[in-house]
């Protein structure tokens, strides 16, 4: 408020000649599952990876990201069972550290080649996977019918009950909630911060632009989180797994469970 003739919209504290009383604000929700007989969001996906293809391992116990995203081309396994599917190569981190956590720079590039690419236009979700993740497409079509995502709508999910709920492993977003970001990223990359982690900026980023959310806490199964346990048969991605024999070993484990369980998931 500037006086009670005139309020705007302002980021930051108010002006000083402002009176600043706060009249409200445009917040997101959690978006409530399609009643029986409303239409629901498609099945459909576009999964992406970015993997530096010549970057060294970042550890001794690891292999590089390259020998894990040529394992997936090799076994055809995790985004090869999406509709579509892409590798981009990532750009240089902006700390220069190779550290997980100041990658925000490399990572909206990433996302601008997605919308360069186009092909995420095509289809219902679009799915960023770390190539360190375990990713099951089959269980992420299943956890989506039971989403009832209502057509058309703006949303992220939310993918784990830890910290921020939105680790970026494995990052779900309808078509049309990416639609939004590309039309106000400029906004995002100005007004949120581009220290910390790419998952949080995303995450900040949509909340701020008006993407609303749902909530599946069985999407992910994350180390980090200490719930790196690949014995889930409900699971959509389990992460990180950074030698190609512990996610290989990670992903039978996970298809053992399933059949051991009588799981059946799309295709």
């Amino acid at each position: 408020k500037k006086d009670e003739y005139f309020g705007a919209c302002h980021l930051g504290p108010a002006p000083g000649n402002w009176d600043g009383t706060v009249l409200g604000h445009m917040g997101t929700r959690e978006v409530p599952k399609a009643p029986e007989g409303v239409l629901t969001q498609g099945t459909s996906l576009f999964c992406f990876a970015v993997v530096m293809w010549n970057a060294p391992a970042k550890a001794a116990w690891a292999d590089p990201e390259s020998a894990l995203a040529n394992n997936i081309k090799q076994t055809k396994r995790s985004i090869y069972e999406c509709d579509e599917h892409a590798f981009y190569q990532g750009g240089a981190l902006g700390s220069g550290d190779g550290s997980s956590i100041n990658n925000i720079d490399s990572f909206v590039g990433a996302w601008g080649k997605v919308q360069a690419d186009g092909r995420w236009q095509k289809h219902d979700w679009v799915v960023k996977v770390d190539a360190d993740a375990v990713f099951f497409p089959n269980r992420l079509r299943q956890h989506i019918q039971a989403l009832r995502t209502p057509q058309g709508s703006r949303v992220y999910l939310k993918n784990i009950n830890f910290k921020f709920q939105f680790l970026g492993a494995l990052e779900i977003f309808t078509k049309e909630a990416l639609e939004r970001y590309y039309e106000a990223s400029g906004q995002c990359s100005q007004h949120v911060g581009h220290q910390g982690g790419e998952d949080y900026y995303m995450m900040a980023c949509m909340d701020g632009i008006g993407v609303d959310h749902q909530t599946d806490f069985k999407l992910l199964n994350d180390k980090y989180a200490a719930t790196g346990n690949c014995h889930d048969p409900w699971v959509v991605g389990f992460h990180f797994y950074k030698k190609v024999t512990s996610w290989n070993q990670c992903h039978d484990d996970a298809e053992k469970a399933a059949q051991a369980s009588n799981m059946h998931f799309l295709q």
